[in-house]
């Protein structure tokens, strides 16, 4: 998302701003807590898993309790243990095990719980442990529709009727494509299904980006983004109150289920906000420290996965950077590759789960028109600022390492989620250009989707020079329409080769 829309409404600012002054407190005690509490006392929870009705919790190792017992606390994802629940209990041991009831959709839920090992210690509980979630949440789904994927090749599509009815993406071969689904419209989802089961009934697969607008209610607001409403586009989602947490709760349950096959269409894969990593414009949250952000970000996600998982076993769930890679970071935004090795290192830490990355891989700078081109911000080391569709292998093979690995030792899936070309230089760079990028997408294993931005080029792009649409505003098709079209063609190969004065294919970098 390129372009900047300004959508909160007056009233809802200065409801929020007021609500400031009560919230600021508590956060500035919670972040203090967290940096004091016990981590690794000797204890360590080795797994937390669903198994049938139950949550199974095994732990290794020993520490000291005043009573001889071991103590596990079941905590919300905004606290730190020993605040919580003590839920079960077990002797002091150097292996120990706890089995408590999962009691999904009741107000005793385990779902979105985060379980520590405490001990008595001078009348009062204790950290001993690590804190871990549940990390197989799809063990409680009762949906698990077999996934669309027929295909990488996708495309923004124009939700305008007169467009939509055209039904282009079909007729590109497009196999996905994307919805925004601003959590303002949560209640309102009738248009959104209409789309989604069209799309459906094409053999497309839908993905779905999940976003915090400013119209939202208030709950879904993060109090960190209670300072910059109606300045941003989106906001960072709020899991740091309970209203909030519910909410999101809520939500993810509600948009899983709701889009699962069950008479609404079906998603097949949910991106937790746009572009988070360059967050003053597109995940506002003023936490004041990178690691502040990240972990507000992380709790966030964690319960969208989590969410999303126990209601569709076979969804996909994605975290979303820009094309900002490891440039010098600026106040206003975080490099891709801290924001996925500190997002990484949370969830770990935490219990691995099998999160994914999209990615927006457009060019450096945004109107540069050749997608294969590569210079000193666009290399194919990891320490290029930028990564473009040129040099994406950066980033599929930062998730080839030991560390970033899922839960099951599987590199992690990338989802070009939303890249496009210009044609204000002509509409043979655009069309050559789309070749490339579906080709390079063709030819890495660890790319599951290229989403084009977009169908129609849109005003606000175009008074920025940015004219990213195979089809111009009136209606008519670019030579990229064609070109995407049949961009498998050893013919439109050739043509696009010609256009750029290199044989593309000698530019792939496979993977």
């Amino acid at each position: 998302m390129k372009f900047f829309r300004k959508i909160a409404s007056i009233a809802l600012v200065l409801t929020l701003m007021v609500a400031t002054f009560a919230a600021a407190p508590s956060l500035t005690a919670e972040a203090k807590t967290a940096k004091t509490a016990s981590t690794a006392a000797g204890v360590a929870i080795g797994s937390v898993l669903i198994q049938g009705g139950n949550v199974n919790i095994t732990a290794q190792g020993t520490a000291g309790s005043d009573d001889g017992m071991y103590h596990l606390v079941a905590s919300d994802v905004n606290q730190v243990a020993p605040a919580g629940t003590d839920v079960a209990q077990t002797a002091v041991a150097a292996a120990a095990t706890f089995s408590v009831p999962l009691a999904k959709d009741t107000a005793n839920s385990m779902l979105y719980k985060k379980f520590t090992v405490c001990v008595m210690s001078g009348g009062a509980l204790k950290a001993v442990s690590n804190s871990m979630y549940i990390t197989n949440p799809e063990a409680c789904a009762s949906l698990a529709p077999g996934r669309m994927d027929f295909g990488k090749k996708g495309v923004l599509p124009e939700l305008l009727k007169s467009v939509a009815d055209k039904n282009q993406p079909a007729a590109l071969g497009a196999k996905q494509v994307n919805l925004n689904i601003p959590l303002s419209q949560i209640n309102r989802l009738a248009g959104y299904d209409y789309s989604v089961m069209k799309y459906n009934k094409l053999g497309m697969q839908v993905n779905v980006i999940i976003l915090v607008d400013g119209n939202a209610s208030q709950e879904f607001f993060n109090p960190y983004a209670y300072d910059g409403l109606g300045a941003h586009n989106y906001y960072g989602m709020n899991a740091n109150t309970a209203e909030g947490i519910a909410a999101l709760q809520n939500a993810a349950s509600y948009l899983a289920k709701h889009y699962a096959g069950t008479g609404h269409g079906q998603v097949d894969n949910f991106i937790i906000g746009n572009e988070v990593n360059a967050w003053w414009l597109w995940n506002y949250m003023n936490c004041g420290s990178n690691d502040a952000f990240m972990q507000e970000y992380a709790k966030a996600f964690r319960i969208m996965y989590n969410g999303i998982k126990s209601e569709n076993a076979n969804a996909n769930v994605y975290t979303c950077i820009d094309h900002q890679w490891s440039r010098a970071e600026a106040s206003y935004y975080i490099s891709g590759k801290e924001f996925l090795t500190k997002l990484n290192s949370i969830i770990k830490s935490e219990g691995n789960v099998d999160w994914r990355v999209a990615v927006h891989p457009y060019n450096a700078p945004l109107y540069a028109p050749r997608a294969w081109e590569t210079s000193k911000n666009v290399s194919h080391s990891q320490s290029t600022p930028y990564v473009t569709v040129a040099n994406i292998d950066v980033l599929t093979d930062f998730l080839c390492s030991s560390e970033m690995l899922s839960s099951t030792g599987a590199v992690r899936s990338v989802k070009m989620s939303e890249v496009g070309y210009v044609s204000h230089d002509g509409e043979e760079l655009q069309a050559a250009s789309l070749v490339y990028a579906y080709l390079v997408a063709e030819n890495n294993r660890y790319i599951d989707g290229l989403i084009v931005t977009r169908e129609v080029d849109h005003p606000e792009e175009l008074a920025q020079g940015l004219s990213y649409g195979m089809c111009n505003m009136d209606g008519s098709q670019k030579m990229g329409f064609s070109f995407y079209q049949n961009a498998s063609s050893a013919d439109i190969i050739a043509q696009a080769s010609a256009i750029a004065g290199v044989d593309l294919t000698s530019l792939i970098t496979a993977r």
